[in-house]
């Protein structure tokens, strides 16, 4: 956060130090002092006073009275709680999937994962005569679709490797994974680049790359996928997408609350 304000931008100054005291007192367990406020900011003891003084006053903040440290008080976990309430993935995600559809020419899905499967909720269809059809509440193989691979190498280790133990690794297309080692192999890949990619295994000759979209507690709930014919979803044009879908997708993220510098933190 820039200090870099004037002495008449007083009030304003307040209202960012009192926005990064809050922020900074909700990622502590334990509560927070006001000495380790002052650290923390760089401010002195007596700002760090007032700024808790006040925030405690409008019931943003409690203070314990044995230890003294400050927590978040009922007004800041009531505005949480209605925020989170109102929060719907459709609705938030919805205007970045048309533009995410504009920009690539293509089919773009959003899917979920549902125990070993994906669940297709949202499809934006390609201005293109030949292009991907999808019905809504459709259900697809997560070892072999791009949405379920970049799900499912987000989770835990535990959970991940009890999905795995229950897929059915039926014959498919030529590309299809058809064993455990194979997909933990793409899985790490796909970790390790943050994106995935559907070669025909799904489908033959239909190519896809996905997203994954993070809610604030920094768990993969959801993906994003561009999907086209595999003689237009070449390697060249998925080099161009994958950019600009995993732009969307994060944009999607941080209006679902997430903040790659809170995950860094807790991790």
């Amino acid at each position: 956060m820039s200090r870099d304000l004037q002495a008449e931008d007083a009030p304003i100054r307040a209202i960012l130090n009192a926005m990064d005291a809050l922020e900074f007192i909700a990622q502590s367990r334990q509560g927070v002092g006001v000495r380790e406020l002052a650290r923390a900011l760089r401010l002195t003891p007596a700002t760090a006073s007032r700024v808790l003084a006040s925030l405690q006053a409008s019931d943003m903040l409690d203070q314990d009275p044995e230890s003294s440290r400050y927590h978040l008080g009922p007004r800041a976990l009531k505005i949480a709680a209605d925020h989170s309430r109102n929060i719907n993935l459709h609705s938030i995600a919805d205007s970045y999937l048309h533009e995410l559809a504009e920009a690539t020419g293509e089919t773009v899905f959003l899917g979920v994962l549902d125990g070993d499967e994906v669940v297709v909720v949202n499809r934006i269809d390609s201005p293109q005569p030949l292009r991907m059809a999808g019905e809504l509440g459709t259900r697809e193989p997560v070892h072999c679709t791009a949405l379920g691979k970049v799900m499912l190498a987000s989770r835990p280790e535990a959970e991940r490797q009890a999905l795995i133990s229950g897929i059915s690794f039926e014959p498919g297309y030529g590309n299809r994974i058809m064993n455990r080692e194979a997909l933990e192999m793409a899985l790490e890949e796909t970790a390790s680049r943050g994106w995935a990619v559907d070669n025909e295994e799904h489908f033959e000759g239909v190519r896809c790359v996905a997203s994954g979209i993070v809610n604030c507690d920094g768990r993969t709930i959801a993906a994003i996928s561009v999907s086209g014919p595999a003689v237009r979803m070449t390697e060249e044009k998925i080099a161009a997408t994958v950019p600009t879908l995993r732009a969307m997708a994060a944009a999607i993220s941080r209006r679902l609350g997430y903040h790659p510098a809170d995950a860094a933190n807790t991790a």
